[in-house]
C-alpha cells in the first residue's frame, strides 16, 4: 500500500472513529488486514475491536457496522478491553539483580512500606529539555508505572536503600502516549549498550502499512524475551489515539509486569530499532505507544549505539 492510500483509509478511520467507539461493546479501531477464517485475505481494511461480537440479525440496524466505510472494507474481532500491564505477584524471568542494570529489568515502586508496583525498565534516555543536564541517564517506563511525580524507584524489588536507582522525573498519559522517565541517581549503573535477550538498540523507527507482519522482539520483567508480529496500526483505543498493536507468535509476547518494555523490529534493515512502548495487552494482543511520539512529548532522545556515551 503506497503513502497515499494510507493517509486516506486513516481519513476514513478517523471521519468514523468516534462513532463507531459510541456502538455497543467497541473499545478499540484500527487499520491492519482483514481476516477470513482466521487468515489474514490480503485486503487492507478498518478494523472494529468488540468485547462481544453479536450476530448481524441479533443486532439493531443503529448498531450495525457496515461491510464497507466510504468504500473501505471492515472488519470485526471480538477482543476484551485492552488494560494497562502493571504487575501482579506472577512468575518472572528477569527479576535478578543487575549491576549495572540493562534494558528489560525489573523495576520495584513502593506506594506504600509493603506494597508496590512492578514494571520494566524499558531502556535509557536523556533528557533535550534545555534546563535538564545533558549528561544525566535516565531510565524509561510507563506514566502508569510511577504513582507519584517523585517516585523513588529500586532495582530489584526492594526497600532496601542500596537497591534504590532512580527517582522518576516527569510522566506523560496524553491520547499517543503512557511514558514516563526516571533520573538515574548513578549514570554508571545503567548499562545503556544493552536489553537483555536482545544486545544494543540501534535506533528508531517510525512503522508503515508495509510492516504489518514483520517479527519484533521485546524484553520484559515477566514474560522476558518474546518474538510478536506487527498486526495493527494507527490504533485508536478508549483514550488513546495511534497507537501499535502486536500479535503474539506461538507464546505470549507480554504480560502483566511487562509495562515500560521497549519493542523492537526483530529482522531486517531496520534490526533492533525501536518503534514504542509496550504498556498494556489484551488476550494475544500487546499495545504500544510509537517511540517518535514518546520521545516527542516526554522531551527525550534515546540512547542507541551511535550516540552511546555515558559520563
Amino acid at each position: 500500500m503506497d503513502q497515499k492510500q494510507c493517509e486516506a483509509m486513516q481519513a476514513v478511520k478517523n471521519k468514523y472513529c468516534d462513532w463507531l467507539m459510541s456502538l455497543n461493546n467497541v473499545h478499540s479501531v484500527a487499520i491492519g488486514y482483514k481476516e477470513k477464517d482466521g487468515k489474514e485475505t490480503g485486503e487492507p481494511a478498518i478494523i472494529v475491536f468488540t468485547t462481544k461480537k453479536e450476530a448481524k440479525k441479533n443486532c439493531p440496524k443503529n448498531e450495525r457496522i457496515p461491510a464497507y466505510l466510504d468504500g473501505i472494507p471492515t472488519d470485526v474481532i471480538e477482543l476484551p478491553k485492552f488494560e494497562t500491564y502493571q504487575a501482579e505477584q506472577n512468575e518472572v524471568v528477569n527479576r535478578e539483580k543487575f549491576r549495572p542494570i540493562p534494558g528489560g529489568a525489573e523495576i520495584y515502586m513502593p506506594n506504600s512500606p509493603f506494597t508496590g508496583g512492578l514494571c520494566t525498565l524499558g531502556m535509557f534516555v536523556r533528557s533535550i529539555r534545555a534546563q535538564d543536564n545533558e549528561n544525566d541517564i535516565y531510565l524509561l517506563a510507563n506514566a502508569h508505572c510511577f504513582p507519584r511525580p517523585d517516585q523513588s524507584i529500586f532495582q530489584p524489588e526492594s526497600h532496601e536503600t542500596q537497591d534504590l536507582i532512580a527517582y522518576a522525573s516527569r510522566t506523560v498519559n496524553s491520547k499517543l502516549v503512557d511514558g514516563g522517565i526516571a533520573r538515574m541517581l548513578y549514570s554508571k549503573e545503567a548499562k545503556t549498550n544493552e536489553i537483555i535477550g536482545i544486545g544494543a538498540p540501534l535506533g528508531s523507527y517510525e512503522l508503515t502499512m508495509d510492516n504489518i507482519g514483520d517479527l519484533v522482539v521485546k524484553s520484559g520483567r515477566t514474560t522476558g524475551t518474546t518474538i510478536g508480529k506487527i498486526a495493527y496500526l494507527y490504533a485508536d483505543a478508549d483514550e488513546k489515539r495511534n497507537q501499535i498493536i502486536i500479535a503474539d507468535v506461538n507464546t505470549a509476547f507480554s504480560d502483566h509486569g511487562d509495562s515500560g518494555s521497549v519493542v523492537l523490529m526483530q529482522e531486517g534493515e531496520y534490526r533492533h530499532h525501536v518503534i514504542g512502548l509496550l504498556w498494556g495487552g489484551a488476550l494475544n494482543y500487546t499495545i504500544l505507544s510509537p517511540i517518535f511520539a514518546v520521545c516527542d512529548e516526554l522531551q527525550v532522545s534515546l540512547i542507541t549505539s551511535d550516540n552511546n556515551t555515558v559520563s
